[in-house]
């Protein structure tokens, strides 16, 4: 995992600060574009998980008989047309909600 120490560092100073002066639908769109991008290729898939993800067992769920990494998921509505299905497991969250559907 990337330090934890300079991931808070560029969301502080450069992230938050350029994506709080637009407007949220533009960034939330932006967001999708780069993610799916990213989520094309294998190389990138590797990269974003040597900086983002975070694996450990404690954090293994179990739920309704369905085996999960991690309990941290990504809501429905934020990728409603399950465009980031390929990014998702290698920036760490355990599942996603497309619309009606947890996978």
């Amino acid at each position: 995992m990337f330090a934890p120490e300079i991931q808070s560092w560029l969301y502080t100073y450069i992230a938050k600060p350029i994506f709080f002066r637009q407007d949220p639908e533009d960034v939330h769109d932006r967001v999708l574009w780069i993610g799916k991008l990213l989520g094309r290729y294998q190389a990138t898939r590797s990269v974003m998980a040597v900086m983002m993800s975070y694996q450990d067992p404690v954090l293994s769920q179990s739920v309704s008989g369905i085996t999960l990494p991690n309990p941290v998921g990504l809501a429905a509505g934020f990728d409603k047309n399950a465009e980031l299905t390929q990014l998702l497991p290698s920036v760490g969250f355990g599942f996603e909600e497309i619309g009606s559907i947890t996978g």
